[in-house]
């Protein structure tokens, strides 16, 4: 038995190391091709709409969803995502239309630049700066998590992952700019969702009463929507843990932020070729958006109710957060838990590489252009790029192993 799991683990660890060759190669391929900032930074604003849908939903799909989504079921329930399904593909939509629209009939390389036009310079750098500040400490908190998953997966000391990640992470953003983001998310949606669909299957398999059981029962034991029968749960008291209306404003909110300020989101939409274009990849995300967030619900559910009918002594000891890559560790077959665990990278890396260059973008277009050098070459708007990918990247892989210090 020893040797058959050491063997495995081999097999693991080469996959992953395969797929991590393969990713870094996609970076080469497009590394000499980005002259200029249009090319290096929005693809030359003619990609492909499908491939920059299925990477607007790897770009926000990060392994803080991975961990969280399963973990939140297991431990308490559905109830903290009860209305995404619902609502938000309803609104995704008209936001687009409403914001995102003008951002094609503006050209610009970001949504800030719009707050000079309507209020002033001042306004746009505030904001500007804010979003840049915020969307790089979540870049150090999806690094965090990384650790998290391999830990629970193979045991890896968490500094290793988190400085594995990050440094291929930023060494292919780096060399191919937003062309290599968009297909490596691409590669990295198919392998993310054949490694889920495998997942699924061997829960399914190995529960007794399959998928209609693993809901059912889940609903029985109070981890469906146990919340909405509690009178607290209308209320607006801080100490309590969920409040439906705080859930209701949330989910509203997300979406329109997406649509109007998320420089993530809104750069891998102006990268195709105009705003028709732009609503085809907005569809498309919406469309797989919804896919991932129902199978991560599904996975939750099918976890509580497999180790409910299987327990076992390792799992007093874990939580709901790392009980997803337990299972895929010790339950499913070599070579499978290597193709999840690279389908888990996937889904590191893919916000991790948008975040990189988006703040990157923001980097040049808002900061370094308006307060450091406004007479910049397309040459040196490139390299200027390039080496902001390489200061921020490092600076969320440093975060990460602070929180992860923080944390121990």
């Amino acid at each position: 038995m020893t040797t058959a799991n050491s063997c495995g683990s081999s097999i693991d660890i080469l996959i992953i190391a395969v797929y991590m060759i393969a990713i870094i190669g996609v970076g080469f391929l497009f590394s000499r091709r980005n002259e200029t900032t249009e090319n290096y930074l929005l693809g030359g604003r003619n990609m492909p709409y499908l491939a920059i849908g299925l990477s607007c939903t790897m770009s926000l799909l990060s392994s803080v969803s991975i961990v969280m989504v399963p973990g939140e079921i297991c431990n308490h329930g559905l109830t903290l995502f009860v209305f995404a399904p619902t609502l938000i593909p309803l609104v995704q939509i008209p936001f687009y239309l409403l914001f995102t629209r003008f951002y094609f009939k503006l050209g610009s390389f970001t949504p800030y630049e719009y707050l000079e036009y309507r209020y002033n310079a001042g306004v746009r750098a505030l904001i500007a700066i804010s979003a840049f500040y915020s969307r790089v400490i979540y870049l150090g908190l999806v690094l965090y998590s990384t650790s998290k998953i391999f830990s629970g997966a193979y045991g890896w000391p968490p500094q290793f992952t988190i400085m594995l990640v990050g440094i291929i992470g930023v060494l292919y953003t780096v060399l191919g700019g937003i062309k290599a983001v968009v297909w490596t998310d691409v590669i990295q949606f198919f392998v993310l969702f054949g490694g889920v669909a495998v997942t699924v299957a061997v829960l399914c398999a190995g529960i007794d009463g399959g998928a209609v059981e693993a809901v059912a029962c889940a609903f029985r034991e109070g981890h469906g929507l146990p919340q909405f029968s509690d009178p607290q749960f209308y209320g607006f008291s801080p100490y309590v843990r969920l409040l439906f209306f705080l859930l209701l404003w949330n989910t509203l909110i997300a979406p329109l932020t997406m649509a109007c300020s998320d420089q993530i989101n809104i750069q891998r939409l102006l990268c195709t070729r105009d705003w028709r274009a732009g609503l085809k990849s907005q569809v498309v995300a919406t469309i797989t958006g919804l896919f991932s967030r129902l199978s991560l619900y599904f996975i939750g559910m099918a976890l509580f109710t497999f180790y409910l009918q299987h327990p076992e002594p390792a799992q007093t000891a874990l939580s709901g957060d790392t009980l997803f890559f337990h299972f895929v560790s010790t339950r499913l077959p070599s070579p499978l838990p290597g193709i999840f665990m690279a389908a888990m990278l996937a889904a590191i890396m893919s916000p991790l590489d948008s975040g990189i260059n988006s703040m990157a973008t923001v980097w040049l277009k808002e900061i370094h252009e308006k307060f450091i050098n406004r007479r910049l070459s397309d040459a040196g708007k490139v390299r200027i790029s390039r080496f902001a990918t390489i200061i921020i990247g490092g600076f969320a892989v440093a975060l990460g192993l602070a929180l992860e210090f923080s944390g121990r």
